[in-house]
């Protein structure tokens, strides 16, 4: 493969500090006429304190399948990935940047701590569309020109809100909300939802724990309200750390505790188990990456010849490149950001099988495609699915 294209890092130590398998462009664009490139871009944060390099590269892989099999009607993509390094600056720059000097056509398989909310204005003002392969901001979601195709932090506490209730048949579910700037009134705002469309009502519901602080008071504070079932929000680390607390206040086996996908992985399964804190529960928005389903044979051929992680996240970044081949292919005639938007407009539902809801996207004015999470539980043997997909309406 060519090098890739990435600005704002020297090559050698965005391959040093985010992955070597990053540092592909398109298979094939090498060799025929820039000019007949169809140019995607992407900007993620492939540096800083929650780097995502695996989702881009994902999409990086698709392209280089695509190419290897002739591309779109015989033209390659040129995939041009940037890194914003979680600087909301760096990320307006490199967006303008890849619009007016690279000419691409659409962003796909984007995955930023601040991407969405610098730009979205600037896509909506140029009209060109985004198709993130992990939204992280609620800006993601709720802008007209950025469609990600994974839950988010959002709907993905939702699902575990259903999933507790209506499954797992609790009557006290109750909500731990880890303070994040700008997360607090959404989660809240989802539980007020939760409530209308199932008749429950929250037990007790925490947001006094901001995120790195000791969560025991939260923990003791459930305990003593008679909670059943505790859905909180996290990530590997705090996820971890906050079942450990749970341990030690002997409330493991007492009610049932449940978090986000970003627990669903390998580091903390091994984790848990070192540390005796099996049966969490977490959401995957995805089909289960770690489950034997013949449905992710592509994903894992794919990514495994590229030598991209086999996670959740890389899965965002394989979907989201699989569903744009697909509207690139469909296209007749030029193939420009105006064409490309144009078939996103109109575009039908698409089935995608590692997805539990068709992705649409239309004349939305925000988009929320993927509202379905299928549950994992940490057991003896690693995550084990233990639901089909739970829909969020």
């Amino acid at each position: 493969m060519t090098p890739h294209r990435t600005r704002g890092i020297a090559l050698i130590s965005l391959a040093t500090i985010a992955g070597l398998w990053l540092t592909g462009c398109a298979a094939g664009s090498g060799n025929a006429d820039e000019a007949q490139a169809i140019k995607i871009g992407a900007v993620s944060s492939i540096t800083g304190p929650a780097p995502f390099p695996e989702v881009p590269g994902a999409a990086q892989a698709v392209f280089d399948r695509v190419n290897a099999e002739g591309g779109i009607n015989g033209r390659p993509i040129e995939f041009f990935s940037e890194d914003d390094g979680a600087d909301p600056a760096q990320a307006s720059q490199a967006a303008r940047r890849l619009v007016d000097e690279n000419k691409v056509v659409a962003f796909v398989g984007s995955a930023s701590l601040v991407e969405c909310s610098a730009n979205a204005a600037f896509y909506a003002q140029r009209d060109i569309v985004s198709i993130s392969g992990t939204g992280v901001e609620p800006a993601c979601f709720e802008s007209t020109n950025i469609a990600p195709v994974n839950n988010g932090t959002i709907q993905g506490y939702a699902s575990l809100l259903y999933y507790a209730s209506e499954t797992l048949g609790h009557e006290k579910v109750c909500p731990v909300i880890l303070n994040s700037a700008g997360l607090t009134d959404p989660y809240l705002e989802l539980i007020e939802k939760w409530e209308e469309e199932t008749g429950s009502t929250a037990a007790h519901i925490d947001t006094s724990v901001v995120l790195g602080d000791d969560p025991t008071p939260a923990i003791l504070a459930a305990r003593d309200a008679g909670c059943e079932a505790v859905v909180f929000n996290a990530n590997e680390p705090v996820a971890v750390a906050f079942m450990n607390t749970v341990k030690q206040q002997e409330l493991l086996d007492q009610m049932d505790w449940l978090t986000l996908t970003s627990a669903y992985s390998e580091s903390v399964f091994e984790a848990l188990k070192e540390q005796g804190t099996l049966g969490l529960y977490a959401n995957s928005e995805f089909l289960p990456f770690m489950s034997d389903d013949p449905k992710l044979a592509g994903w894992r051929s794919t990514l495994t010849d590229a030598g991209v992680p086999l996670t959740s996240l890389s899965m965002g970044g394989y979907v989201s490149a699989e569903i744009v081949v697909d509207v690139l292919k469909s296209i007749e005639g030029d193939i420009t950001s105006e064409s490309v938007t144009e078939a996103f407009r109109s575009l039908e539902p698409v089935e995608n099988p590692l997805m539990g809801m068709p992705f649409t996207f239309g004349d939305e004015t925000a988009h929320n495609p993927n509202r379905a999470s299928m549950m994992v539980q940490a057991g003896e043997n690693g995550w084990e699915t233990v639901s089909d997909w739970v829909r969020v309406p």
